[in-house]
């Protein structure tokens, strides 16, 4: 190449680097991708992180964005590379996450046509698999134009929803020499139409007008919340109000007296009991999806108007009417004519409105039985919750690590806590936690997984041994899928693929550690959890494994149980019939309380 000549793999990592300000690259090397792999590899700015799966790698991407907001590069080589990216790159469709997939693919003279299978090495037509979980999937075909699919493809990716896009590139594209790249064409993004922005303000009065006359109302915090965190903040100072959060906004909200958990079918009952309550539900990027409104939708908040507003329109299409009062915006415009309403927006709330929930929230309706022998996960999230720091990262798995995580450990300010949410895919505690943990400058990631969910993608063990991450992981020890054991006990009595007599075994899991080199230990009574917390959270960098062996039969309550008649017809509660159900006593308390409201 002449001096003015600059190679199109090296114009990617460029673009990564310089645009995306992206200091880690997530991938597993591959034929299909040798050029951008040394593009990547040369380039001075950026790391390149070699996981060893494409899941995992991934999944990675995901922890990195989620820890630090900014859009993150997986890069992956052609057939099999892209295949195996695919959960990860769902998982961020689902979440909201903004991650480029940049694959490697065979030659274009090498590309299938027509209804041909297979013509290159390797070869999958995965812009054909990806569209449907992506917010715009393309292959490369003109090099030329590269610098502008970079730049839109991204622009596409942050705007509006986040989300991921994929860039396919042909391996003779990535060696392509392009003469004078500053000379390429260039993308520019496209200005918000003004009438737009005046629908939007008219949307906003109409919020703004139910806010004043309601009397009961409770505001859900979603992932959409995210980037306006701090206008939040200010609007809830001025609004006190009841808050309930999303799964993935539970880090948002720390340390207010007036959070009452989330709500759903894992949910804390004092929220799904106040949105039984409430007159009013006002959703900011909430995604009212199945687990946190419940499996019959009509059954959810009875009694109130339920209002939302979020940046993707079709939210708003996922059950028909339920949502009364769609408002197509971003949170953080309607934050700022919220708060320019100043303290006035909750005048007709009623009095009482606030003490009854708090009350709900102080009623220990769901104490957890106490055992001097087995272990419990609830009681391990009270030890834990005293020991994070501001500046840690919580990640969770799925299974006992998630439900239970999410439902019951108190997240102080400045401590993330996230998980794949939406997917809820098994094994991406792991990888997650390694992205989470490399993006961090200091704080520890503490990772919460099950036995079950290490087993899906164990052999990042030795990346975060490799890479010597202060990553500090617990496992929940249960003898396999806890949730599936006790879903097919309840309804088959009987057990399939799910527990050690069903042909499930993991791995001796301090054996493992021990063969790698990572510090481990393990721990069977509820005597033994604070020293054990003490050993896993002390000054020791690198990466560390705590073996908690809980009740393999551990209940997982409260939940939302749905139930069966004698030919099996399910008949779904609504969320405040929480599983063990109130007595009678305690709900006609519950009544009482609410009639002084």
């Amino acid at each position: 190449m002449t001096s003015n000549e600059k190679r199109l793999a090296d114009l990617v990592a460029d673009f990564c680097a310089s645009k995306l300000d992206a200091s880690h690259v997530f991938t597993v090397t591959g034929g299909g991708a040798m050029y951008l792999n040394d593009a990547f590899g040369k380039h001075p700015d950026i790391e390149v992180v070699p996981m060893h799966h494409e899941q995992s790698a991934s999944m990675a991407a995901e922890g990195y964005y989620r820890e630090t907001g900014k859009v993150a590069v997986c890069q992956v080589t052609t057939g099999p590379g892209g295949a195996n990216a695919i959960t990860g790159c769902a998982g961020a469709w689902v979440d909201s996450e903004a991650i480029i997939f940049i694959s490697g693919q065979v030659e274009t003279i090498s590309l299938i046509s027509g209804n041909n299978r297979q013509t290159g090495v390797q070869e999958l037509d995965i812009i054909g698999m990806v569209k449907s979980i992506t917010k715009e999937a393309i292959r490369l075909t003109d090099p030329h134009m590269i610098s502008y699919e970079l730049a839109r493809l991204v622009d596409v990716a942050t705007s509006g929803r986040p989300g991921p896009v994929w860039l396919d590139i042909p391996l003779d594209l990535q060696n392509f020499a392009i003469t004078n790249p500053d000379m390429l064409p260039k993308y520019l993004k496209p200005k918000e139409d003004v009438r737009t922005t005046k629908l939007r303000a008219a949307k906003f009065r109409k919020i703004m007008d139910l806010l004043k006359r309601s009397k009961r109302p409770c505001l859900l915090v979603g992932n959409g919340c995210r980037t306006s965190a701090p206008t939040l903040r200010k609007f809830l100072e001025m609004n006190e109000m009841p808050i309930i959060t999303g799964w993935n906004a539970r880090d948002l909200i720390t340390e207010d007296p007036n959070l009452l958990g989330s709500a759903g079918l894992f949910g804390n009952r004092a929220a799904n009991l106040a949105i039984h309550k409430a007159d009013l539900v006002l959703g900011l990027g909430y995604r009212f999806s199945v687990p946190q409104v419940g499996y019959d939708p009509s059954c959810y908040a009875p009694n109130a108007v339920i209002a939302a507003v979020d940046i993707d329109p079709d939210e708003f299409h996922k059950v028909q009417s339920f949502i009364d009062v769609p408002v197509l915006s971003s949170v953080a415009d309607f934050l700022e004519s919220a708060c320019a309403e100043g303290r006035e927006l909750l005048s007709g709330m009623s009095a009482g409105w606030l003490d009854f929930c708090h009350y709900l929230t102080d009623f220990k309706f769901d104490p957890r039985p106490q055992d001097e022998e087995k272990c419990n996960s609830f009681d391990f999230n009270g030890l834990l919750e005293g020991s994070l720091e501001e500046g840690d990262t919580v990640v969770t798995d799925m299974g006992t690590s998630f439900t239970c995580t999410h439902q019951d450990l108190a997240v102080k300010h400045g401590v993330k806590m996230f998980t794949s949410s939406g997917v809820a895919a098994m094994g991406f505690g792991l990888p997650g936690a390694i992205g989470s943990s490399l993006a961090k400058t200091d704080g520890r990631t503490l990772l919460i997984t099950g036995d079950g969910g290490l087993m899906f993608n164990l052999q990042e063990l030795q990346t975060a041994l490799t890479l010597d991450l202060n990553l500090k992981i617990v496992v929940y020890e249960n003898d396999g899928y806890l949730t599936m054991k006790h879903m097919q006990n309840a309804r088959f009595q009987h057990l399939v693929g799910s527990e050690g007599g069903s042909k499930v075994q993991c791995a001796d899991f301090i054996k493992v550690a021990t063969a790698l080199g990572i510090g481990a230990k393990e721990i069977c009574k509820p005597s033994e959890m604070p020293d054990a917390v003490h050993w896993l959270l002390d000054d020791f960098q690198g990466p560390k494994l705590l073996v908690i062996h809980l009740d393999p039969w551990q209940p997982l309550l409260p939940r939302v149980q749905t139930r069966s008649d004698s030919s099996g017809r399910l008949y779904p509660p609504s969320l405040d019939q929480m599983f063990p159900h109130l007595s009678e006593e305690v709900e006609s308390s519950i009544e009482q309380r609410f009639r002084l409201i």
